[in-house]
């Protein structure tokens, strides 16, 4: 079933639960006419986090109107994507990279509110506020994690811990990674990035990882052989025995 709601001027959300099946798909395919006709573009949440699968009829009735769907997500100024499927995630990153010039962003199941936040245009990039500076006091840099990171994201939570660590009374760093959502590609290759996190490890004497991915923990500690800082990893339960071991 679809419900496709108005949830602002010129934003909707438009939600799918169970199956998406040949009605649901004509029904949005003449929402997506509807407002072609009347010259309106906007916004759009698209909440697939019920969605169950859908039939090969639907597939066809949106395959046959193909053409119309893309220039309707053409003619938006942001789409955001929600669903709790890893695949479909991936799924949906993927057809955002091949429409190019599209503001196109997509979300787990507990980043509904920051979603829904960026459709209404009440945040200026689709991932802010990811990262979160804690107050460790003045000799620690700490921010914590909770959801994935993009390019503009991780430039300023950089200058921001730069900034931190070019004080003479800070060199100690702390990330809490509380919720993992991963990181966009440019995010991972971006210059100001890189030169960044070179010009950090300079300043900075222990590093401290807590939480995160198995994965993420083990190429921490791996690098951290390799780089001046003293890097040490410690699970999410253990932030108390990280802060200890900072300010040992």
């Amino acid at each position: 079933m679809i419900d496709i709601e108005k949830i602002a001027d010129n934003v909707h959300r438009i939600a799918i639960y169970g199956e998406f099946g040949e009605d649901d798909a004509r029904a949005f395919v003449t929402f997506v006419r509807d407002r072609q006709a009347a010259g309106e573009g906007g916004s759009v949440l698209i909440d697939l986090v019920s969605l169950a699968g859908w039939s090969l009829s639907a597939m066809s009735e949106e395959i046959a109107h193909l053409p119309a769907l893309v220039r309707w997500l053409y003619s938006l100024d942001r789409i955001a994507v929600v669903s709790d499927e890893e695949w479909l995630r991936g799924a949906a990153r993927l057809e955002s990279a091949l429409l190019p010039g599209i503001a196109y962003a997509v979300y787990d199941e507990d980043e509904m509110d920051a979603a829904r936040a960026w459709v209404l245009g009440e945040s200026d990039h689709p991932h802010g506020g990811a990262v979160n500076e804690l107050d460790l006091g003045a000799d620690i840099a700490a921010f914590e994690v909770v959801g994935r990171i993009d390019r503009e994201e991780a430039e300023r939570v950089l200058d921001s811990v730069r900034a931190r660590l070019a004080g003479t009374d800070c060199s100690k760093l702390m990330v809490v990674i509380r919720k993992w959502h991963g990181f966009e590609a440019d995010a991972a290759l971006s210059r100001h990035a890189m030169n960044s996190k070179i010009d950090l490890l300079r300043h900075c004497e222990r590093y401290a990882v807590v939480g995160g991915p198995d994965w993420l923990r083990a190429m921490a500690g791996t690098f951290g052989a390799l780089v001046k800082p003293e890097v040490r990893t410690f699970d999410l339960d253990e932030e108390d025995e990280a802060l200890a071991w900072l300010r040992s």
